[in-house]
């Protein structure tokens, strides 16, 4: 633990110049939520120890010297691998802005490049430091933490030492909550070196290593790479952006929420009564499809237009989505107060770092709701967030900017626990699904009857769109088909100017270009995906993505999946040509292309 406080002592002082600029007491606080994962890595390297030495113990003819001789060259190599780490994490977090990960071993296959490029590195500052920390580390080890004497185990005493090594797996996982250690439970600050300095650079390698499954790139390669970007982006820069609009205002306030597995399946009188009556209040989108299968890529494809990928989770990975086109951060620069309401665990996904680099003003979670508003597992009722939306929405209207807000609910997530009385009898898991989207659907109406009494009203444009689709109800297992993705969207509010019904196919992807090009700001940032054209009447297909494929659909009786374990069509309905699989697996490799790049 010294160790990592050192080590955090070095990162700052080797970026002094902007962190020099920053309030010392707000650059304090990294040592303190770093605390964590510092934790959590030293818990890692004592695991080995402690499950190895009541084995030993146990036998008294044990050689005491080679145990500790062991022990001391166990202890030593770690610490030379550690200050090998915060050396090298050091510099290159000058170039990559993020902390040491994985992104280390793509340059193993060329080490002169490497050589080379540590010929410009401050070699004077960092070889000393790699020595000095390596032998004072070393010499402290061995002065103060390795005289100490063995005691003799008796067998039955063994079980018991074993299972205390067992409880290493807390520190490990950062506590007993659901969601374990990621990255974002050192993010606390609105500035992100202060953010990455509360990181531990040994425990963010070791997470990326572990964690990263990610499959050979190879696996979405179908073309030469120019062919296939050829193919996949002339729909995008081919398009030709029109004028109309569905807005009232040049600069309507905006709420985004993004209901949670709202599937078309469940948009009815019985399930969500309240939704279903409204959408013939403004534009309901009748064909619109989630982009990928989770939250987190829900989220992304929403708020960054960027494609789910099949295998992986951009948001799981910082040092990636941080690279991503944000729709917030072009509102911001637009003059918009922004924010982002959710009631359970922003650790969720890294979803505070996602959020953080989105440039969200304020960023709300669980642990800023009172307990008594949580469920019994993910975090705070729906009820109370749709209260929290509205309290920031009624005080941001006494200035004079407008704001974008986005909620992500939370109540009709498994398992389903939602306050009040079931409206529908029974106790499968598709009847407490359908009831927890009714209490669901009585939040959102109740939020909507509150805000059309409010001032702010007439100049709102609110978005209720789903984060992906479900395998309920109707199917007990995944088996991706569209319906499992087919989502609702609906805008609403008085900034809207007319009521529609759109049977055109669209996209999460499509909504964050929309905003930007009827705000008139920079739609073309986002490189995946155009504005939505509500009086648009070609037929389009659109793309989603699940683990190990992809589909391209027109509507649910009308589409294609491809397996990328078998390389075939797994299911098809209607007509498709060759054309149609060609677009769709240049748009992977294209997607995936750009993914392993960032």
């Amino acid at each position: 633990m010294l160790f990592f406080l050192c080590g955090r002592c070095f990162f700052l002082l080797y970026h002094i110049k902007p962190v020099s600029k920053l309030p010392i007491t707000e650059t304090l606080k990294s040592f303190f939520y770093g605390i964590t994962l510092d934790i959590s890595f030293a818990s890692y390297i004592t695991l080995l120890l402690t499950a190895t030495l009541p084995l030993l113990l146990v036998f008294k003819k044990f050689n005491e010297k080679i145990v500790r001789s062991g022990i001391l060259l166990y202890t030593t190599l770690w610490i030379i691998l550690l200050a090998f780490a915060y050396t090298v994490d050091a510099e290159l977090f000058s170039f990559w802005g993020f902390r040491l990960d994985n992104t280390i071993f793509r340059y193993t296959a060329t080490p002169a490049e490497m050589i080379g490029s540590t010929m410009s590195s401050p070699l004077w500052l960092l070889l000393p430091f790699f020595l000095i920390s390596s032998y004072v580390g070393f010499k402290a080890f061995k002065k103060y933490y390795f005289n100490y004497t063995f005691s003799y185990l008796f067998f039955w005493q063994v079980p018991i030492a074993l299972f205390l090594t067992a409880l290493l797996i807390i520190p490990i996982r950062g506590g007993l909550q659901q969601i374990p250690n990621n990255e974002s439970v050192a993010y606390y600050s609105t500035v992100p070196i202060l953010n990455q300095a509360a990181l531990n650079p040994a425990w963010t390698l070791a997470r990326s290593v572990i964690e990263q499954n990610g499959p050979d790139p190879e696996r979405y390669r179908f073309f030469y790479s120019s062919k296939a970007y050829t193919v996949a982006k002339a729909p995008i820069t081919n398009y030709i952006l029109n004028d109309s609009t569905p807005l009232l205002t040049k600069r309507p306030n905006i709420i985004l929420i993004v209901w949670e597995s709202l599937t078309a399946k469940v948009l009815n009188d019985t399930v969500t009564p309240g939704l279903n009556k409204l959408k013939n209040d403004g534009i309901y989108f009748s064909n619109m499809y989630a982009s990928g299968d989770r939250s987190d890529k829900g989220l992304v494809a929403l708020l960054s237009a960027y494609p789910a990928q099949p295998d992986n989770s951009i948001m799981t990975e910082p040092g990636k989505s941080r690279k991503l086109p944000f729709i917030t951060q072009q509102l911001k620069g637009a003059g918009y107060n922004t924010g982002y309401i959710y009631g359970g665990e922003l650790e969720f996904a890294n979803m505070r770092s996602y959020m953080n680099y989105n440039g969200f003003d304020k960023i709300e979670g669980k642990f800023d709701f009172p307990e008594e508003s949580w469920g019994a597992k993910w975090g705070a009722h729906d009820q109370f967030t749709y209260n929290r939306l509205l309290e920031r929405a009624n005080a941001q209207r006494k200035k004079s900017t407008p704001f974008f807000y986005t909620i992500f609910t939370l109540s009709s997530h498994e398992p389903y626990d939602v306050p009040g009385k079931p409206a529908l009898a029974g106790s499968s898991k598709t009847i407490q699904f359908k009831n927890s989207h009714h209490y669901a659907d009585s939040c959102f109406t109740d939020f909507i009857q509150k805000a059309k009494q409010q001032a702010w009203w007439n100049n709102t444009w609110i978005i209720v769109i789903g984060d992906h689709g479900h395998v309920l109800p109707g199917n007990e297992y995944a088996s991706h088909m569209p319906d499992e993705f087919k989502i609702p969207m609906v805008w609403l509010g008085g900034a809207i100017k007319q009521k529609a019904v759109i049977t055109t196919t669209y996209s999460q992807i499509n909504l964050a270009p929309s905003i930007a090009h009827y705000l008139k700001l920079q739609p073309r940032a986002f490189e995946f995906s155009t504005p939505i054209n509500l009086t648009e009447t070609t037929k389009f297909s659109v793309w989603y993505s699940y683990n190990d494929g992809f589909a391209s659909v027109h509507n649910n009786s009308h589409y294609f999946m491809y397996g990328l374990n078998n390389r075939q069509i797994t299911s098809k309905k209607g007509l498709f040509n060759q054309e149609d699989l060609t677009y769709a697996q240049a748009f992977l490799q294209v997607l995936m292309e750009d993914f392993y790049k960032k």
